[in-house]
């Protein structure tokens, strides 16, 4: 026990509550013959006395914790200053002993963090923590890494919060924090890393694209578009950025739009109103077009979206009800529906190659839709079609954009 005398502060060290002069004159005497003498009896004798005496004090479960420490509990320790450490984080007689048992029971996590709680008042505590700071944080890197691959997502949150009180500016706690978006789907939370990260790496050519999607999509469009011209420019034979500078005007143009445009393009679902909304305001020929038929939806009349949804049925872009009259603007918008408006836009708008009957499919399907979009490249290469799946709002701005591209606009 001798050599971890410096642990063992006197139980009212630190303590902000009031005590009665009896009581700690008590406390202090059992104290001195535990660290001096190491009477344990004797503080036992006292602890019983004062809980008899309906003394219930922290302090008192300090010298019972350090009765145990002495004993080699450090179990019991544990269990008696984690809570004592919750109700009082800077008490520092207790985080001391806590951070201590938590150590050599080898929880360095629980051990950093009572230590880190009185670092400003025990230069022992600022000591420890800071030589136990890099450890703390790799095992709960660590741990957070294995909640994610578990799926436990509360679980790496709270790790992360962790990492944000300690560390808040270390690149590992970005590194976690963008994991962790990442796992949620969360491209806002996402986005605040990875800008912090790209400036940390500038050379990370990979990092910075993807900031500039991030950017596109749920951040600040100009800036996206300004982090793609210059890659672009760095590497003008590069066609994949070439694409990507392309995609990156387009939603440039996108963000510059009306706000409820724009909210649909975010949406995870979208209805057929939704669909005819960025039908009707991402390609220039649906809104300057003269429509060929006049025909009327009865259930739109009075729909907030009534002239995009008038234009884009008699453009004969999407379908109506030929019976009821009825287009149904609030039933779930399909992607095969969204890739029948893509062709139908190639067929009154343009000439594209890809849709004469001859023309090579490299994805075969059952599916009309899927074929034409094999054929036209309206999907990315790895998507498997899925036509009877909801259209996301993404999917439909994506599939606009690249007939746009067939259509000689980009």
């Amino acid at each position: 026990m001798a050599r971890e005398r410096s642990y063992f502060l006197e139980p009212l060290e630190g303590y902000p509550g009031a005590v009665d002069p009896e009581v700690r004159d008590r406390l202090h005497a059992a104290w001195a013959a535990l660290v001096e003498e190491g009477d344990a009896a004797a503080a036992r004798d006292a602890l019983r006395e004062l809980a008899a005496g309906g003394a219930g004090l922290p302090p008192a479960e300090v010298l019972a914790a350090e009765v145990d420490f002495a004993g080699g509990d450090l179990a019991a320790v544990v269990r008696r200053l984690v809570a004592v450490g919750d109700a009082t984080p800077t008490y520092t007689a207790s985080q001391l002993l806590l951070g201590r048992a938590a150590e050599l029971a080898g929880d360095v996590p629980l051990a950093y963090a009572a230590y880190r709680a009185v670092a400003s008042r025990s230069r022992l505590a600022f000591q420890r923590t800071g030589e136990l700071h890099p450890r703390a944080l790799e095992i709960v890197g660590n741990r957070l890494h294995e909640a994610l691959k578990a799926g436990h997502l509360d679980e790496a949150g709270r790790h992360l919060d962790l990492l944000r009180a300690w560390a808040p500016d270390e690149t590992s706690t970005l590194d976690a924090a963008r994991a962790v978006a990442l796992a949620r789907g969360d491209l806002a939370a996402e986005l605040a890393a990875v800008k912090r990260l790209s400036e940390r790496r500038a050379g990370d050519t990979a990092l910075l694209e993807r900031r500039a999607e991030l950017e596109l999509s749920v951040g600040d469009p100009g800036a996206g578009l300004k982090i793609v011209e210059g890659l672009a420019e760095r590497h003008p034979q590069d066609p994949a950025l070439a694409e990507k500078l392309a995609a990156a005007k387009f939603h440039w143009r996108l963000s510059l739009l009306p706000q409820a445009v724009r909210d649909i393009g975010a949406r995870p679902d979208l209805t057929r109103a939704d669909l005819a909304v960025l039908l009707y305001w991402l390609v220039p020929q649906v809104r300057y077009a003269k429509p060929s038929e006049g025909r009327i939806a009865t259930d739109v009349l009075d729909h907030p979206q009534r002239d995009e949804i008038v234009r884009v049925v008699n453009l004969g872009l999407l379908d109506l009800d030929e019976t009821l009259h009825r287009f149904s603007p609030g039933a779930p918008a399909r992607r095969a529906a969204a890739l029948r408006a893509m062709e139908r836009l190639l067929q009154r708008f343009g000439a594209a190659a890809c849709l004469a009957d001859g023309a090579a499919n490299p994805q075969p399907s059952q599916s009309p839709a899927c074929d034409l979009a094999a054929r036209c490249g309206l999907l990315a290469a790895d998507d498997d079609c899925r036509p009877a799946d909801p259209l996301a709002g993404s999917e439909a701005v994506e599939m606009i954009r690249q007939t746009l591209k067939l259509l000689g606009r980009s």
